[in-house]
């Protein structure tokens, strides 16, 4: 099965049907689902794929161009440099549409500062009568610095769990959460999960064995980034073990807070640390935490690491059953409270949310007169509008008394229109909604799988 994620495949589909040609930048971290993506694009149009390689621009070109020759026409013999490649492609994708890969782009614009503006020079001048889309391949990190300078982005990102979820149609809803908890909808983690095996059999096998894949993954991840730096695993060490603050990172590690700022910059780089921020606040907020993006690793770093002696003395089965698995249930609590701002986005999609969803997440901060920290799991915002939300992983029904406890909240976002949603695991008391106003709505985990497969059924193709 391909699921289109995001609807990318039926992007990029209406840019081939609405333009003659165009240069498109595709943006991903590893393991993201890229390959199968072009895999699907290049099913109903002439594909020329080219992987660059960490060696010379030139090196880079004389491969380019005997592929030319080797798949599309003896006429790129003639060719001499990159522009002479590409006015090629265009006249030959005046007979046939062409569609042109470059994947790994980075390695070819390495040894060419100017290749990306001498590429946009080059389709600003094309002709009307070609049918040429080249397709850049970039790393994620470098999305936000450049997608603002270019006509047509796209970035892959991981399933969201509704997303994920059709994929899974023989699995429990509890077991499906699991298993987004574990691999964060990342498609390269996914397919390692064995379908004839339970899900807690899958976790045991990939982590608490020294030959499973994830337990050997993630150190091996770990020295492909950083060398042997073990500073990097301690900060990720600090994090897996609920330490979120820049402080209590500083405390766990030893570092200064602008050596633990930069490197906990770098980690975001790779996809491996994320920064958070109250919702109603500026990125550059000082109120900021910081927690493992990765799910692989943030289970690896809460879970594998500090039991690695046991793990390789061959008593990984029994810290699994005693330790781990008793304990997973919490641990899916947080994933919970992603997946219920993932269905406020998919809400949105669906133009069924009280405002835009541009700024959706968490909001903490002190109260004024109270003078603790508040803390919402779940808040949306734009302009004079606000939502909060509270989670609730438990089998019990939830009363109104949850709504009323959200509500107190309310006098910390004095003159905004308020709006307050409550997700459940399980379900709600009778009459909920009707007691409660316009301005409340109520969701239990079987509304928003029932909700959002409707919509999703669409996108998977068998």
């Amino acid at each position: 099965m391909f699921l289109d994620k995001g609807n990318i495949l039926s992007d990029f589909n209406h840019l081939f049907n609405t333009e003659a040609s165009c240069q498109i930048s595709l943006y991903s971290h590893p393991g993201m689902g890229k390959t199968r993506l072009i895999q699907e694009l290049s099913k109903s149009r002439k594909t020329l794929y080219f992987k660059a390689s960490a060696l010379s621009f030139e090196d880079n070109i004389r491969m380019l161009k005997t592929l030319c020759i080797r798949q599309l026409h003896d006429e790129f013999q003639q060719a001499k440099k990159l522009t002479d490649i590409l006015k090629l492609l265009a006249k030959y994708s005046v007979q046939e549409p062409l569609l042109v890969v470059f994947d790994d782009f980075p390695h070819l614009a390495a040894g060419n500062r100017r290749i990306s503006t001498s590429i946009s020079s080059f389709f600003n001048r094309i002709g009307t009568d070609a049918n040429l889309f080249l397709v850049l391949c970039k790393p994620a990190s470098v999305y936000e610095k450049e997608c603002a300078k270019e006509s047509h982005t796209f970035l892959l990102r991981p399933f969201h769990f509704f997303e994920m979820r059709v994929l899974y149609p023989e699995m429990s809803v509890e077991e499906q959460i699991l298993l987004y908890s574990i691999t964060g909808g990342v498609p390269a983690y996914l397919q390692y999960f064995n379908s004839k095996l339970s899900i807690q059999d899958n976790i045991y096998h990939l982590f608490f064995q020294e030959n499973g894949a994830f337990y050997r993954l993630v150190p091996a991840r770990t020295r492909e980034y950083y060398s042997a730096s073990s500073v990097m695993r301690s900060i990720l060490l600090s994090m897996g073990q609920e330490n979120k603050k820049l402080q209590e990172i500083c405390d766990y590690t030893g570092l200064t807070p602008s050596a633990a700022s930069s490197l906990l910059l770098s980690l975001s780089s790779h996809n491996l640390a994320e920064r958070m921020v109250p919702v109603t606040e500026e990125q550059s907020s000082r109120r900021a935490v910081y927690f493992i993006s990765d799910s692989v690793f943030r289970f690896w770093y809460t879970y594998v690491l500090p039991y690695q002696s046991e793990i390789e003395a061959g008593q990984g089965e029994t810290v699994f059953n005693t330790l781990v698995l008793p304990s997973l249930d919490g641990y899916t609590k947080s994933t919970f409270e992603t997946i219920c701002k993932e269905f406020l986005l998919l809400t949105d999609e669906m133009n069924n949310a009280p405002f835009p969803m541009k700024n959706v997440g968490k909001w903490w901060g002190q109260h004024p007169t109270k003078k603790r920290t508040e803390f919402i799991s779940i808040a949306a915002y734009d302009n004079n509008k606000i939502l909060l939300g509270s989670c609730f992983w438990t089998d019990e029904w939830i009363d109104i008394d949850a709504l009323y406890n959200l509500q107190k909240h309310a006098s910390l976002f004095p003159d905004m229109e308020k709006w307050y949603y409550l997700f459940s695991k399980s379900d709600f008391v009778s009459g909920f909604e009707v007691i409660s106003g316009s301005h409340v709505h109520v969701f239990s985990l079987e509304q928003m799988c029932s909700i959002s497969d409707k919509f999703y059924f669409s996108f998977a193709n068998l």
